[in-house]
């Protein structure tokens, strides 16, 4: 299997600080109190958006349509941004430095009906599906938590997208 681009430019940097891009994104059931958040493979807690990093050559919009693709089987399009994060990390699971540079994206399923097919790749998603809101839900890192809130309190107020900055 060919390594992604993060995996190729470690090997090259090692464990200096980077910045990477990465897009996710936020679809929503019809009722729109309820929103598709995965189990992922590599936390045991909590929940995350579908999305990753962007490949090289590719735009943040491509990116969080291929990684919905990748993780729970949908076709999605990009309906707006919902935001721009970063975050920086002198110690990541990984061990490296690094600074994410992470754009939300609120997305729509191309056919209404393929949520039939949600399915997830056993690997980087262990399971998927439409988490009610009431109560928020456990994410599986703090940003995660701030950026669903930020989801849930200022972008249905406002079609403005938001920034946040945050270290840890």
């Amino acid at each position: 299997m060919e390594q992604n681009y993060i995996a190729r430019m470690r090997a090259k940097v090692g464990h200096e600080g980077m910045i990477f891009p990465s897009a996710w994104g936020v679809l929503w059931n019809k009722d729109r109190d309820a929103i598709l958040l995965e189990k992922r493979g590599d936390s045991k807690k909590g929940y995350g958006f579908p999305g990753g990093f962007l490949e090289y050559g590719e735009s943040p919009m491509q990116a969080v349509v291929r990684e919905f693709k990748e993780e729970t089987n949908l076709d999605v399009r990009v309906v707006r941004l919902l935001g721009v994060a970063t975050h920086v990390t002198d110690l990541n699971s990984w061990g490296d430095a690094q600074e994410t540079l992470s754009m939300g994206f609120e997305v729509e399923l191309v056919d209404p009906d393929q949520v039939a097919e949600l399915k997830v790749d056993g690997d980087e998603t262990l399971d998927a599906g439409f988490i009610p809101l009431n109560p928020l839900p456990e994410m599986f890192v703090p940003a995660a938590q701030q950026t669903l809130d930020m989801v849930m309190h200022e972008n249905e107020e406002s079609n403005q997208p938001w920034l946040r900055e945050s270290h840890s």
